[in-house]
C-alpha cells in the first residue's frame, strides 16, 4: 500500500483538507457549531445511526440466509466491522474485508459474495439518486430549463428502472448458459449469487431504500442545525456527501473528498462555501464518531463465535 500513488494521495488529501478548513474557517469556530445541539437530540441521532447498522444486517442476512441462517448476531458483527473498516480505510479498500470474512465465518465462497456485494453497492448507488432527485428535482427545472412534465418523466423513469434490470440479469445469464464456454461459465456463475425473482430483489431494493432513507434524514437534520439551512436544501448535500464514495480518490477516513460532496451539493442552492464547508466538516465529524463508537460498542456486545456455522447445502 506504501508504494500506491493513490495511498499518497489520500495522505495529501487529508493534510490539504486540514489546512484548508483551518484557513477558511478555523477549527475552533467550526467546532463551535456543536453547542446548537441538544444532548438528547444527539443521542436520539446516534441511536438512529445504530437502527441503520441493524436495518444494513438485516438486508445482508436477508441475501446471505442460505449461508448464515440462525446466525444474526454474527452477521451483524460482520457488518458493523466492514463499515468500520469502509469509513477508515482510505481508496474504499474497507470493502474487500466483507468477501474474506464471509469466507472465514460462514464459507460463503468469494465468487458469491464479491458479485453480489458489487450489485448491493449499485443499489445503494441507486436508493441515494432515487431520495436526491426527490428534492433536487425543482433547482433542475430552474438551473436547466427542464419543463416539470419532462422531470415527472425523468422520476418516473428512475423509479421504473429496477423493474428492467431484473428481467435483463436474467436474460444476460440465460444467453450465457446457452452459448458456453470457459468465461461464459465464469460470468454465469457470478451472475447467479444475484437475485432471480421478483420478490427477493423487491426485499433488497426494499431494505435499502429504508435504510439510506433514514440516514439521509439524520444527516440532513444535523446539517440544519450546524448550517441553519432549509432541510431540502440539506437533504441534497447530504445525500451529495454520501455519492462521494465513488470517487476513485479518497481522503484517509474519506477526510476531503466527503466535504467536497457536501459542499457541491450545498453549492447548487448558492450555499456560501465557507457555511457549507463548516457543516459538511461536523456531519462527517459525527459519521466517524458514531463508526468509532458504535463499532466499538456492538464489538464488546458481539463476541466472535466459538465455532464456525456448517457450509450452506449446494
Amino acid at each position: 500500500m506504501l508504494k500506491s500513488w493513490k495511498f499518497w494521495a489520500s495522505i495529501f488529501i487529508l493534510i490539504a483538507f486540514i489546512v484548508l478548513v483551518e484557513k477558511a474557517y478555523g477549527w475552533t469556530a467550526v467546532l463551535q457549531s456543536w453547542q446548537s445541539i441538544p444532548l438528547p437530540s444527539l443521542l436520539i441521532a446516534i441511536g438512529l445511526m445504530l437502527a441503520s447498522y441493524f436495518l444494513r444486517a438485516a438486508r445482508f442476512y436477508d441475501f446471505f440466509h442460505q449461508y448464515c441462517r440462525g446466525h444474526w448476531w454474527q452477521l451483524t458483527r460482520i457488518t458493523v466491522v466492514h463499515n468500520f473498516l469502509n469509513n477508515l480505510l482510505p481508496m474504499r479498500t474497507g470493502e474487500a474485508s466483507f468477501p474474506l470474512l464471509m469466507k472465514t465465518h460462514f464459507q460463503c465462497p468469494v465468487r458469491h459474495s464479491a458479485p453480489a456485494l458489487l450489485w448491493l453497492r449499485l443499489l445503494d448507488l441507486y436508493a441515494l439518486l432515487v431520495l436526491s432527485l426527490w428534492t433536487l428535482g425543482g433547482l433542475l427545472e430552474q438551473l436547466s430549463g427542464i419543463s416539470a412534465e419532462l422531470m415527472w418523466w425523468l422520476e418516473g423513469g428512475l423509479l421504473l428502472l429496477p423493474m428492467i434490470v431484473l428481467p435483463l440479469q436474467n436474460a444476460i445469464r440465460q444467453w450465457l448458459l446457452q452459448h458456453p464456454s470457459s468465461k461464459a461459465n465464469q460470468l454465469a456463475e457470478l451472475l447467479q449469487a444475484l437475485p432471480t425473482s421478483p420478490w427477493p430483489f423487491a426485499r433488497a431494493l426494499g431494505w435499502t431504500l429504508i435504510n439510506w432513507a433514514l440516514k439521509v434524514a439524520v444527516y440532513s437534520w444535523l446539517l440544519v442545525q450546524f448550517s441553519q439551512i432549509p432541510l431540502n436544501q440539506a437533504w441534497v448535500g447530504a445525500s451529495t456527501g454520501e455519492l462521494s464514495s465513488v470517487l476513485p480518490i479518497h481522503g484517509v477516513a474519506g477526510a476531503g473528498t466527503y466535504e467536497a460532496g457536501v459542499v457541491a451539493g450545498l453549492a447548487a442552492w448558492g450555499i456560501r462555501p465557507e457555511l457549507a464547508l463548516a457543516g459538511a466538516v461536523n456531519l462527517h465529524l459525527f459519521v466517524l464518531g458514531c463508526t468509532l463508537l458504535l463499532t466499538t460498542l456492538l464489538a464488546l456486545l458481539i463476541r466472535p463465535a466459538a465455532t464456525q456455522p456448517p457450509a450452506a447445502a449446494v
